[in-house]
């Protein structure tokens, strides 16, 4: 989805499961980055402890009792949501239930309104199931999903923070799937490389400067001499808009391979 969503700091986000585990964690991530958190669950005595935790912190929340595996539970949840703060922007269904989803995506949709940007929907699992496809085929654009895969060795006491994580990270960039890797310690490869596209350029860029002065001369020397210039228009722009996009991320790798980077930089001139 090509529509840009807004950062952490201005979204109002519904947390579910938000009195313990991967919910909880991401309910004090999202307050902590400046979120406004809705934290929704069937325990309402544990839901406020944690709203008071977080409020002494310095953040926003405001707890709902609900059982969002239900309809009328997650309508209840979005209500007051909405009424609390004004709107959603973001919904994180940390409970793992598949028909917990499914309303979700419906709650959202509707509260989202005839804004510009979309909300972005959060879920975990190990597949969306047709009711949830459903609803966000019914949606049309209004709701961007991110399903999050949890490793089989997933258990109830597993560190939550990478999962927390990789759901805020959901939430302002949906990627559609995103997976953890065993133990829950961190995501997997595959998906840490979609998280950086423009790490992938770098090291894709640099692999093709290393072989070229691996092969020194001969005739693959002569063709790549030959086609430089044409590879340096086409790569140029695309090199440029992920410098501009991830100013941080490039300077650590000039940084890192300062003389690969110069090498590059001269190749593309």
């Amino acid at each position: 989805m090509a529509s840009k969503f807004k950062p952490l700091a201005g979204q109002v986000i519904v947390v579910t499961g938000a009195a313990s585990g991967v919910g909880l964690e991401a309910a004090r991530l999202a307050a902590k980055a400046g979120a406004a958190v809705v934290l929704a669950g069937r325990d309402e005595q544990s839901l406020r402890a944690v709203c008071e935790e977080i409020g002494k912190a310095g953040g926003r929340c405001h707890p709902v009792a609900g059982d969002t595996a239900t309809a009328e539970g997650c309508d209840r949840v979005a209500r007051a949501a909405a009424a609390r703060f004004g709107r959603i922007d973001s919904w994180i269904e940390a409970v793992g239930e598949a028909a917990a989803l499914a309303h979700a995506a419906k709650a959202l949709a509707l509260h989202i309104g005839d804004r510009d940007e979309p909300g972005a929907l959060v879920g975990f699992g190990r597949r969306l199931d047709a009711a949830a496809r459903a609803q966000l085929k019914a949606a049309k654009g209004k709701v961007a999903a991110t399903l999050i895969k949890l490793p089989r060795d997933w258990r109830h006491d597993s560190p939550p923070v990478v999962a927390a994580q990789a759901a805020l990270h959901a939430v302002i960039r949906p990627m559609g799937q995103m997976a953890v890797a065993a133990k829950g310690a961190r995501l997997t490869a595959a998906t840490t490389a979609r998280k950086h596209p423009g790490l992938l350029v770098s090291v894709g860029l640099l692999a093709v400067a290393g072989a070229a002065l691996w092969f020194g001369r001969g005739r693959i020397a002569q063709v790549a001499t030959a086609a430089r210039p044409r590879m340096a228009r086409a790569v140029r722009p695309v090199l440029t808009g992920v410098v501009k996009r991830r100013p941080l991320l490039a300077a650590k790798m000039v940084a890192k391979h300062p003389k690969q980077a110069l090498k590059l930089a001269k190749a593309l001139r």
